[in-house]
């Protein structure tokens, strides 16, 4: 017997599926969704660090970084702003910002890009690379 596990973007769900993640510009538990460039510019621009997620609905590693997502916005508290963008709904944030696979997460501070990495991540791991990449922020 052979078991194969496929992690990858690639096996898809039905798109038309309601699920929390496909509610426009809502805030669920401090994550806010940005499905229009207008949102998400605005939502990048202040001095707070903002740690937006470049994710599809239909991508399992994508699906996967939602609860650590939920841990880290429960963490950190107002410190960080979590921004979630589906790119599908906005698919022009993604090519602004060069996403070329999904989960790709972007730290933005005074709405410039201070980090950027690709690929499911523990949720210490992306609390501590906002906390060394952020300046003028209290932890």
């Amino acid at each position: 017997m052979v078991l194969v596990l496929l992690v990858g973007c690639s096996s898809r769900t039905n798109r038309g599926e309601t699920t929390a993640a496909n509610k426009n510009n809502t805030q669920i538990d401090n994550i806010e969704y940005a499905d229009n460039m207008s949102k998400f510019n605005e939502l990048i621009k202040g001095q707070q660090p903002v740690l937006v997620d470049f994710y599809a609905d239909w991508c399992a590693p994508c699906r996967m970084m939602a609860p650590i997502l939920e841990q880290v916005a429960s963490n950190m508290g107002p410190e960080v702003k979590i921004v979630k963008v589906d790119v599908d709904k906005n698919q022009q944030a993604a090519i602004n910002y060069g996403v070329q696979s999904i989960p790709t997460l972007m730290l933005f501070q005074n709405g410039k890009v201070k980090w950027q990495g690709a690929g499911v991540m523990q949720a210490d791991q992306i609390e501590m690379i906002i906390r060394s990449k952020s300046t003028n922020i209290n932890f």
